[in-house]
């Protein structure tokens, strides 16, 4: 009974030191990282590189996926460069298995007597070693779990439905990949189901090449898990998922059939899983057949990667939406030099006021295929605040002469967000009421998109200003006239008449944002 209980602890250990190590891992893949991969990933060596390390640090082909996919949103990174990270992160992760080749159990042990140590002389206090005392608990945890696992591992031999499915199992290839398959889906964890399936060849509970096939089963169960978790995305970060998938798929397509006819390459004849020796030679073969598994996918992807990217971008295409939200001139390396960075966002921000007359669109030729509102105000938003952060960043710089510039493009951006807030609101309004293309709220839309298309063309050229300037002065007296008849109407649609009378609120407080606008410009305030 206690055996069988330490047992059960040790797969509590296990499973603790997992999360633990997950836990532990996040902050080294914070703000700093994400920058300095943003800037390695020049090469495809250098982004293998970096995606080997990324999987190292994380643990987890998951994670290192959805670390790219924000780099990719937010600019920071290359589309290609991105998939040559996620094809080389599974590699990084390997670093996991390799540490079972090795006495488990003392390796875990030792482990925590550092970490007690550190304990002891405050050196978890220091900032840049806390976070390395808290993997190697993480670590510790784990293997001490793996050790009790393998120590009780007798039990399961002694038990007659164990043995029977085991053996089922083992001897039949296809089951035991599907089993490998399934827990690596649940556990969303390949290099998990690879240390399950080590300690189990070491407890000889199965023979090696079952734990070969089940390495096989979980390295495509982990792609399949991501796809799942990843389901509900569409355009740029489901094929960056997708090619995770392809990646763990590839691996196996190309080295399953080599064990299956050639057998002789991988299997270990005569071994004896209680000596030590052998014991770290099974462990180590495994986790080398888990490692060329993940290198050979990460070839494989690399070699047709012009086609699949060519088939992804049919698959997926990108959304209209998705690509509005995308800045497309500002990256993290321009913060390093004002001057550029400075000229980047105005074309960010020019790209914004450009597309401001899309609003009404919906309004004056509505159909299937326009986006609607609240999806394009979704889109624009998102790009305004990326704009917003990359300004902050900045701003935290030492700047000299062009702190004055930097001040006057963060009151823009914040003109341009409220402008996008009060474009979103009227396009709802009017919606609201009823025939609002024909009438007074059509006029309004009209008046509305002239102005906007002026000021598009303004943005860059400043041709229209004075115009512009004349067609957004004060409407005050007017709007309060129209809004007065609105009152003083006794029949119509009541519903109608609200919307009519805050539209014309909304429309006043958007060409005064307009003016503003205009008036901050450096040729208006000239003249």
């Amino acid at each position: 009974m206690n055996e069988f209980i330490s047992t059960l602890a040790g797969l509590g250990l296990f499973l603790t030191g997992l999360h633990f190590l997950s836990s532990s891992m996040k902050p080294l893949a914070g703000k700093q990282l994400r920058l300095m991969l943003a800037k390695m990933t020049g090469s495809y060596t250098s982004a293998a590189f970096v995606g080997t390390a990324l999987g190292a640090l994380t643990q987890s082909t998951s994670g290192s996926t959805f670390v790219c996919m924000g780099l990719v949103n937010s600019g920071a990174l290359k589309f290609k460069n991105a998939l040559n990270i996620i094809a080389w992160s599974s590699v990084g992760g390997s670093l996991l298995v390799f540490l079972v080749s090795i006495d488990i159990r003392l390796a875990g042990l030792v482990l925590i007597a550092i970490v007690g140590l550190s304990n002891l002389f405050n050196f978890d206090r220091i900032e840049k070693v806390k976070y390395l005392v808290a993997i190697l608990l993480a670590l510790g945890i784990l293997l001490l779990g793996l050790g009790m696992i393998k120590d009780g591992g007798h039990l399961l031999r002694e038990s007659q439905w164990i043995k029977d499915f085991i053996q089922f199992a083992s001897e039949t290839t296809a089951i035991c990949f599907i089993i490998g398959l399934f827990f690596s889906v649940i556990t969303q964890s390949a290099s998990t189901v690879t240390i399950i399936g080590i300690t189990l060849v070491l407890s000889k509970i199965i023979p090696f090449e079952a734990a070969v096939v089940l390495v096989f089963g979980a390295n495509l169960g982990s792609g399949l898990s991501l796809l799942f978790i990843t389901s509900h995305l569409t355009g740029i970060q489901k094929q960056l998922s997708f090619y995770q998938f392809l990646t763990k798929l590839s691996g196996v397509l190309l080295i399953m059939p080599i064990f299956i006819l050639l057998p002789s390459l991988f299997s270990i004849s005569g071994y004896d899983a209680s000596q030590l020796n052998e014991q770290s030679r099974i462990a180590f073969q495994i986790s080398v057949i888990y490692l060329v598994l993940q290198i050979s996918g990460a070839l494989v992807v690399g070699l047709f990667q012009k086609k699949i990217i060519s088939l992804l971008s049919k698959l997926f295409p990108e959304k209209e939406e998705d690509s509005l939200a995308k800045p497309k001139y500002i990256y993290p390396e321009a913060i390093d030099d004002p001057d550029i960075a400075i000229s980047l966002i105005k074309k960010e921000q020019e790209r914004l006021v450009s597309n401001l007359s899309l609003y009404l669109e919906p309004l004056r030729n509505p159909s299937p295929d326009c986006m609607p509102v609240a999806v394009r105000n979704e889109a624009n938003m998102s790009l305004a605040n990326e704009i917003k952060h990359f300004i902050d960043e900045i701003s935290q710089h030492e700047l000299g002469k062009e702190m004055s510039a930097v001040l006057e493009l963060q009151s823009n951006n914040e003109a341009i967000i409220s402008l996008l807030g009060s474009l979103h609101s009227f396009t709802t309004t009017v919606s609201e009421t009823e025939n609002f293309k024909d009438g007074l709220s059509g006029s309004i839309i009209e008046s509305l998109h002239l102005i906007l298309t002026l000021m598009e063309e303004t943005s860059s050229s400043h041709e229209n200003d004075e115009f512009l300037l004349e067609l957004t002065s004060d409407k005050s007296q007017l709007m309060d006239t129209i809004r007065n008849t609105l009152l003083a109407e006794s029949g119509g649609n009541i519903a109608t008449r609200k919307s009519l009378f805050v539209s014309t609120r909304v429309y006043e407080r958007i060409l005064w944002q307009l003016r503003q606008m205009l008036n901050a410009s450096p040729t208006i305030t000239s003249t």
